[in-house]
């Protein structure tokens, strides 16, 4: 059987863009959101707030799409992360701000 995929293409310059890959069907309940990134060259600060804005629109597809909730820890800064909220028809909802960081740039 193959598994069917949605896709999302973006390109943040010249050298960089992203490409997520995510099964057709939502994970199963309770289990985790595993968002597939391919990076061709390197995303730099100055692409953040793009990269922020397309990841919320990407996850806020997958919840319309699946009919389901959603929620994803976004890596802002190397020492802080956002919890986004995604529900069917509605607006993403950010719920909390860590001073944690999950994001790494090249800092160039």
């Amino acid at each position: 059987m193959t598994v069917k995929h949605l896709t999302f293409i973006h390109k943040f310059s010249k050298s960089v863009q992203c490409v997520v890959r995510v099964p057709d069907e939502p994970p199963a309940q309770g289990a985790y959101l595993e968002l597939g990134f391919k990076w061709n060259g390197r995303l730099k600060p100055k692409h953040l707030p793009v990269y922020r804005r397309w990841i919320l629109v990407v996850n806020q597809t997958l919840a319309d799409h699946w009919q389901k909730a959603i929620l994803y820890g976004l890596g802002i800064h190397d020492k802080r992360t956002e919890l986004w909220h995604f529900e069917p028809g509605q607006s993403p909802r950010l719920v909390h701000k860590l001073s944690i960081g999950i994001f790494q740039a090249d800092g160039g």
